[in-house]
C-alpha cells in the first residue's frame, strides 16, 4: 500500500509519538483527535471513534486498532497486538516498518494462501511450457530415420515420464530450501538430462526386447 505509506511523514511521526502511548493494545494520550493531511491522503490518530473522512489514502490509528487505506482498492483494519509498542519510533521509516509488522501478524494466513497461490501458478505454467516444447521437439525427431516417434502424443508421454524424478528431486530440494529458480533449474535441466540418457539407451526406437515382450504379452 505505497500511497497510504506516504501519508507517514516526519509531522505524523513526532505528533504521535510526542503525544501518545501504545501499551497492551490499547493507544492512548492527547488530543484525542489529530489529523494531517495533504494532496495525496490523510493520516490521523482518532481514539474518540470520530467520524472519518472519505479519503482515498489514508491511516487513522484507533483507541484499539488502526484502519489502512489505500488508492489501489486496498483495505484493512488491523488490531494492534498487545505487545507493541511506539517506543523506539523515530522516523517515518520507522512506523511505517511498525504499520508493516502489525498487519503481517495479523495476515499470515492471507500472505501464505496469496503467495503459495502465485508461486503455484509460476510454476504450473512453467511446467506445463517445459513440457509442451520439449515434446514438441522430441516429435520433429520422428523426421529422423533413427527414431521411431510416431506422434505428438507420443512424444509428450515420453517427456512426462522424463519429469517424473526430476520433479520429486526438485520437491526434495526445495522442502530443505526453498528457492523458485533452484527447483526450476533442477526441474528443467533433469528432464533434459533423462531424454537425454533415453535417446542414449534407446535412439527413441524399440528394441528387440521391447517388441519381444510386447508379442508375449499378446
Amino acid at each position: 500500500m505505497p500511497n497510504m505509506m506516504q501519508q507517514v511523514d516526519e509531522a505524523f511521526v513526532s505528533e504521535v509519538t510526542a503525544s501518545y502511548a501504545l501499551q497492551n493494545g490499547t493507544l492512548s494520550g492527547q488530543p484525542s483527535e489529530t489529523r494531517l493531511e495533504n494532496k495525496s491522503g490523510i493520516a490521523m490518530v482518532n481514539l474518540a471513534n470520530s467520524d472519518r473522512p472519505d479519503a482515498k489514502n489514508m491511516l487513522v490509528l484507533g483507541k484499539n486498532s488502526m484502519e489502512l487505506r489505500d488508492s489501489s482498492g486496498y483495505a484493512f483494519t488491523v488490531k494492534y497486538t498487545d505487545d507493541a509498542s511506539l517506543e523506539g519510533i523515530t522516523s517515518p521509516t520507522d512506523m511505517q516498518a511498525w504499520i508493516s509488522g502489525q498487519w503481517y501478524v495479523q495476515n499470515k494466513a492471507f500472505v501464505f494462501l496469496t503467495m503459495s497461490a502465485m508461486l503455484g501458478s509460476v510454476l504450473f505454467a512453467s511446467s506445463l511450457m517445459l513440457t509442451l516444447f520439449a515434446a514438441l521437439f522430441i516429435w520433429f525427431t520422428k523426421r529422423n530415420q533413427m527414431s521411431e516417434i510416431g506422434s505428438y502424443k507420443e512424444a509428450l508421454s515420453l517427456t512426462l515420464l522424463a519429469l517424473g524424478l526430476p520433479t520429486l528431486f526438485a520437491t526434495v530440494i526445495g522442502l530443505i530450501y526453498f528457492d523458485v529458480t533452484v527447483m526450476m533449474a533442477v526441474q528443467s535441466l533433469g528432464m533434459v538430462l533423462m531424454i537425454a540418457f533415453t535417446f542414449i539407451k534407446t535412439r527413441f526406437r524399440q528394441t528387440d526386447d521391447i517388441l519381444e515382450l510386447g508379442g508375449r504379452a499378446g
